[in-house]
Order: C-alpha cells, then structure tokens, then sequence
C-alpha cells in the first residue's frame, strides 16, 4: 500500500499538491479519468494561473475535514506554497512548525482545457507518476482549486478550503 500525500497542491498544493498518511491500494489510485485535450487540439498553460501561490492550511481545517489523528494533523497543516511554470511544472513546498518527511514535490503540468490542468509529480520518488486533475478559477485576484477525482481524503482539504494568494 502507497502513502499518499498532498502539499498542494499539489498544489496546489498541491498544489498539491502531497500530503497525507492516508492510503490506496496502487499508484496512482484515484487519479482523474478525465479526458485529455481534444486529438489535435491542445492548451497552453494559462498565463493568469502561471507563478507562485500560497494558503495556510491549520489543525483546526484538517479537524473541520475529518482528519483527526495526531500525526496527520501535524504533518498536513502549515503553509504551502506552489509555483506553477509557463513550462508546464509545478512544485510545491510546505513549512511546518514540524519535522516534514516530504516538504517538497515537483512534477509536471498539462492543461487539460481552459479551465482545467493535470499534475503529474516526478519528485519524491515514492510519488512518481502520481496524477491529480483539477479546475481552477480566479476570484477577487485569488487562485480557486477544486479536486477533480481526489485520490487522497487530504487533497480536497489542502487545496479546496482556502483560496490561494498570488504571492509578488
């Protein structure tokens, strides 16, 4: 069984996204069986969602979601920051008042339509390959994730309960 893990977001948080202690039964479970561009068709990374955004994520949000035990609790909150390149990669880091085993993911990035993008993390390792879809929107100059088909309970929590902020 595979730990999954959301730092956002994976997105981003990821955005995240990695972040959790949760688990499935194979790489890659749950990933979003979404379409991929049109055959012949495809999208360029959107310039509004290029560059850095953060959001904080607490115990008392992870609580509100669900997660309840202590180390999930304490390895899933604190702030994330993910930047996403013109390039199509993402990388996402967290800071936490604890000891992170994974505060770092960095993969690749497809968008899938105008308003829509998938991940694909190459970074750990034990995450490679990893694929999370997502819509997104801009709202009052902040970044508004939504998890397509969350592979991880955490996921929808990191990226969905806070609007993300662009950070200059």
């Amino acid at each position: 069984m595979k730990a999954h893990r959301v730092t956002a977001i994976a997105l981003i948080a990821a955005l995240s996204v990695g972040c959790s202690v949760a688990t499935s039964s194979s790489p890659g479970a749950g990933a979003s069986s979404a379409a991929s561009p049109a055959a012949g068709g495809s999208f360029e990374i959107p310039a509004a969602l290029v560059g850095k955004w953060t959001t904080t994520i607490t115990e008392a949000d992870l609580r509100a979601g669900g997660i309840t035990g202590q180390g999930e609790l304490q390895e899933n909150s604190g702030v994330f920051t993910t930047t996403f390149g013109a390039d199509g990669t993402w990388s996402t880091s967290q800071v936490a008042p604890v000891t992170l085993r994974w505060p770092v993911f960095k993969g690749t990035l497809v968008a899938l339509g105008p308003d829509s993008f998938r991940q694909v993390t190459t970074f750990p390792a034990d995450y490679a390959g990893d694929s999370v879809d997502f819509t997104w929107s801009i709202k009052d100059g902040a970044l508004v994730l939504h998890v397509v088909n969350p592979p991880d309970p955490l996921l929808p929590i990191v990226a969905e309960t806070h609007p993300w902020q662009r950070v200059p």
